[in-house]
């Protein structure tokens, strides 16, 4: 059996020489040995005064809260309310005007704008805290879309919140919506659908529309300005179809006289019944062009 050593095995193990260290000696240099520290506890009178730091500091944040929420300094003097509207931003600074803000730091932002969204004519707004003492406001008013017919003329905006009522709509402002059913189902989506279909026309063509009654199909009768034909259609494709009506009247006019209805529910489908024909159900008997 071969053992390998990389110690030569006719070198001393003492050298007498300072320089030449004894290769299996202990250093000579004491080693400590580490002992596991004593616990230390804390006495009573350790925690008495802990305790009674730690009360002095809550003490003391307690008193410099009190201080900041009752500074008269922090007390809300000034509001400033910006709108593209000057009748929402009136209305807004009167109902801002009347009420005590109180301090800045406790003023609770999220109510205060729940009661402004509450307001005539206000949609959302914006509130902002600057210190020391200012407020400022940011409203985005309602802005009117339509008037919907129900007893009154209501003007609405595109979620049908009433911003005002009349009893005669204005000469050439928004176009009026009536339902069949006097809107006892489904007024919102009718009052957003009627929106959407209007937003979509061009603004020329818009101007022309002066009046949508949903039917009870759920199809829409638009009444134009200027024009006594009657207009059958769908929220689906409601403006190409509005302007495919407007491109064909007059050359429909020339070739069938006074029009009663044009009906354009069917896809690639003109239904046309002149003025001077009897009283016939729709999409029966009626003149159809490509």
């Amino acid at each position: 059996m071969a053992v390998e050593s990389r110690y030569p095995l006719d070198k001393p193990l003492i050298s007498s020489l300072p320089l030449d260290s004894a290769i299996f000696h202990r250093p000579a240099k004491s080693i400590r040995l580490k002992t596991k520290p004593a616990r230390r506890y804390l006495r009573l009178r350790h925690l008495i005064l802990l305790f009674l730091i730690l009360a002095g500091f809550f003490f003391g944040l307690a008193e410099f809260y009190y201080f900041l929420i009752t500074c008269d300094r922090l007390s809300i003097k000034q509001v400033g309310v910006n709108s593209s509207s000057p009748e929402t931003k009136q209305t807004v600074e009167s109902f801002l005007g009347n009420r005590q803000l109180g301090n800045i730091l406790i003023c609770d932002l999220s109510y205060l704008r729940a009661a402004l969204i509450h307001l005539p004519g206000v949609k959302d707004a914006r509130l902002e805290k600057v210190l020391p003492s200012t407020l400022k406001v940011e409203v985005f008013p309602r802005k009117p879309k339509v008037y919907a017919h129900r007893g009154s003329f209501y003007l609405v905006d595109e979620e049908g919140q009433a911003l005002a009522s009349f009893v005669a709509p204005l000469e050439d402002s928004f176009p009026v919506v009536e339902d069949e059913g006097v809107f006892r189902e489904a007024y919102q989506e009718k009052i957003r659908s009627v929106c959407n279909s209007l937003e979509s026309l061009q603004p020329e063509v818009r101007a022309l529309v002066r009046k949508i009654i949903f039917k009870k199909n759920s199809s829409m009768e638009i009444e134009l300005t200027n024009d006594d034909t009657r207009i059958f259609i769908e929220e689906n494709g409601f403006s190409e179809k509005l302007s495919y009506y407007l491109s064909h009247k007059a050359s429909w006019k020339e070739r069938f006289g006074p029009i009663e209805y044009v009906d354009l529910r069917i896809e690639d489908r003109a239904y046309i019944k002149p003025a001077a024909q009897a009283q016939i159900p729709p999409l029966a008997g009626n003149k159809e062009v490509d």
